[in-house]
Formats: C-alpha cells, sequence, structure tokens
C-alpha cells in the first residue's frame, strides 16, 4: 500500500492502452506476456479528506523470475511511502501421513473453523477470522492439486500447507508472529508421559474444542500454555517447521526488503 505519485485513473487508463491491464472493479488486473493475471492495483480511499492511495497484490511465486525486476521498479517509481499491509508465510510438509498432519491443532484462544470432505476426514483448518490480522490455515494441497488436475510428482503421496495470512500491523511483526504461532501448534500424540492425567485430558480437550480456551481462567490459560509449549519442544514435525523457518527467515527478509527497495520491513 501506498500514495500514488501521479493520478490514479491516468495510470489506468495507461495500462489499458497500452495492453498491460485490463480493469476490474475499482481497479485493473496487471497482464503478463501471455495474457495471464499477475497483481492486481485498486484504489484505497480511507476518507474524503485523505490523499488517494493505492494497494498492489501480488503472489511473488506467481510473478516469475522475468518480471521481479520490473514489477519491483514499478512499485519505487509510482508509490510514496509503501508498506505491506498483508503478508502470506506458507510452508509444505510432504508425506506425512493424512490422519497424522488432520490431528494438528493451533492451541490458542482464536476461532476454529474445520471443513470436512465427504468422507468425512478434514481437509482444511482455519483458526482465526478472516478479517483478523493473523489467520492460520492448515490444509491439503494434494486435495486441491488433483482436484485441479495440477501435475503431482510420483515421489509425493501426500501434501500439506501450513500457511499464516498477516495484516496491517502483524504484517511487519511478520518474524515474531511465525514463531509464536509455531508455538502453539502441535499434535496431541507426543504429549509427555509425564503430565499428570488432568492436565493430559484438559490440553487434548482444550486441542478438540479451541472454545474451551475462553471458558479458562487467566492462570488457567498461561498454565495450559506453558504445557502446550512443551509439548511442543517435543513434537518432531513442529521443530521441522521451526528449523526450516529459521533457515529461511533471513531470505524471507531479504525479499521483502527488495520489494520495497531497501526499506527494513521488520521495524524496530
Amino acid at each position: 500500500v501506498g500514495r500514488m505519485k501521479i493520478d490514479v485513473d491516468e495510470f489506468g487508463d495507461f495500462l489499458i492502452s497500452k495492453g498491460f491491464a485490463k480493469e476490474i472493479g475499482r481497479g485493473w488486473s496487471l497482464l503478463d506476456k501471455f495474457d495471464e493475471n499477475i497483481a492486481y492495483i485498486e484504489r484505497v480511499k480511507f476518507s474524503k479528506f485523505e490523499e488517494m492511495k493505492c494497494r498492489i497484490d501480488f503472489n511473488p511465486n506467481k510473478i516469475g523470475t522475468w518480471i521481479d525486476d520490473d514489477l519491483k521498479a514499478f512499485i519505487h517509481e509510482l508509490f510514496d511511502e509503501p508498506h505491506f499491509s498483508r503478508a502470506d508465510i506458507a510452508c509444505d510438509v510432504f508425506n506425512i501421513p493424512n490422519d497424522y498432519m488432520q490431528q494438528y491443532r493451533l492451541n490458542d484462544s482464536v476461532t476454529f473453523k474445520p471443513i470436512y470432505g465427504r468422507t468425512g476426514e478434514l481437509e482444511t483448518a482455519y483458526w482465526g477470522a478472516r478479517s483478523s490480522e493473523r489467520q492460520v490455515r492448515m490444509y491439503n494441497k494434494y486435495l486441491e492439486q488433483s482436484k485441479k488436475k495440477e501435475y503431482i510428482p510420483d515421489e509425493i503421496s501426500s501434501w500439506w500447507r501450513v500457511e499464516v495470512q498477516l495484516r496491517r500491523t502483524k504484517s511487519d511483526e511478520w518474524n515474531s508472529v511465525i514463531h509464536e504461532t509455531l508455538e502453539n501448534f502441535c499434535s496431541p500424540f507426543y504429549i509427555p508421559e509425564h503430565f499428570s492425567v488432568t492436565d493430559e485430558i484438559a490440553i487434548k480437550g482444550l486441542m478438540s474444542d479451541q472454545n474451551l480456551w475462553s471458558k479458562l481462567s487467566k492462570n488457567s490459560k498461561t498454565k495450559y500454555r506453558n504445557l502446550v509449549r512443551k509439548i511442543v519442544k517435543e513434537d518432531e514435525l513442529t521443530k521441522e517447521l521451526f528449523k526450516s523457518f529459521d533457515e529461511y527467515q533471513n531470505e524471507l527478509k531479504r525479499e521483502l526488503d527488495t520489494w520495497l527497495r531497501g526499506i527494513d520491513v521488520t521495524g524496530e
């Protein structure tokens, strides 16, 4: 999101006249040389007293390296004070049995919305509202790719995606938010044997029904969150997610910084 240096409507007309875009709603869809959508730019006006701002949405993985520099230059030349209003960070998990992945939960006092398929198996799980500053999704990517008839290599037997969508201030705090999210992401399979039966029952209950978190006292929430963090330290998959994120976080930061031409996206 940023303030446009030129008239927004004139710029949109220019893009259309050159065949670079087509008008959609209150914005424009930017097209590549194959006439495929690569980004979307729209007006964002918060009130009649503020200057016109615009937002551009794009997935760097879909743009392709051949247009990276062009789009970065475009953002740099046309926007004043650009900043991120949303960032999606995802990790793909391959060849882990579906029934194992389906038991994972984000153990936090946020809304939980599971979506089951015709067979009764979990296909997608949402934690947090869509409009909230953080929403976590876990879904069966293998199933999604199969429905779209997309190519899946033979060596892949299962494919799940864990994705964190960050909005507004959370998009600038992506590093700490990812760590905080993973600290609460685990399976009941790894509950240590030394936990009391009462604590084990309580934790499994909280994992099966997220709404129970809101019924706990502040002290009880703190207690069980600390116990969950102990479980996470023993959870093999979550440890791998931590390891993967830590390995790539500097690369992610460089990528995000370069889109804004050297502006530090993590803030202070």
